[in-house]
């Protein structure tokens, strides 16, 4: 993406996709998304499915003098940015979702990354368990699959609940994912049966 048409994407980025460092800092973590896409449009092809023609978004990171000092490529042209940041994270963390819905199937949708912004980059939130094992935070939201934040004391956790087939029946996989100031913690457990979004959002109990 030349100058020109960088500065033309910031210019159409809408304020809710702009969000200030919740610390003492006047940099920000802004969404660009393809000039041909607007707020509206972008409301009116989520979870569409459709295929589209623009560029996928870029994640960026914009310093004291409006010059762009990372960027982080999204997997799609659809996405949205949070605005309120993480609560408790031991970095400043905004959750960015980007719109991977494909017209059939019931394993894809909206997937929701948290991003941290250390000094003049951003780099995508990973979490450990209690083995040491390490993976990416990915937050899908489809017939099979959800994700919430929950406020425990002054942190945020995030619960995400999956399905998938094992064998001949369905496993249910429920993670909690805990900052603390060693970084993201997390905890799972699995159970045999079926999940589905259409029976609400599980009990905050059934997350260890």
């Amino acid at each position: 993406m030349n100058r020109a048409l960088l500065m033309i994407a910031l210019s159409l980025v809408a304020p809710a996709l702009a969000a200030d460092e919740a610390e003492a800092t006047c940099s920000q973590v802004i969404l660009i998304l393809d000039p041909r896409l607007d707020g509206k449009k972008v409301e009116l092809m989520w979870g569409s499915g459709t295929a589209l023609v623009e560029k996928n978004a870029v994640l960026a990171l914009r310093d004291c003098s409006g010059e762009i000092v990372d960027r982080e490529p999204l997997p799609g042209p659809l996405a949205r940015l949070d605005a309120q940041p993480v609560r408790g994270a031991p970095v400043t963390t905004y959750l960015v979702t980007v719109d991977l819905t494909a017209e059939a199937g019931s394993y894809n949708g909206p997937v929701t990354q948290p991003f941290e912004v250390r000094g003049t980059n951003l780099q995508p939130v990973a979490a450990h368990d209690a083995t040491g094992r390490t993976e990416l935070i990915r937050l899908p939201l489809t017939e099979k699959a959800a994700w919430t934040r929950v406020l425990v004391g002054d942190t945020e956790d995030l619960l995400s609940v999956n399905c998938q087939p094992a064998d001949e029946d369905f496993v249910t996989t429920y993670r909690r994912f805990h900052p603390t100031s060693e970084g993201w913690q997390l905890s799972a457990r699995k159970e045999k049966g079926l999940w589905e979004s259409d029976r609400g959002f599980p009990e905050t109990e059934s997350f260890p």
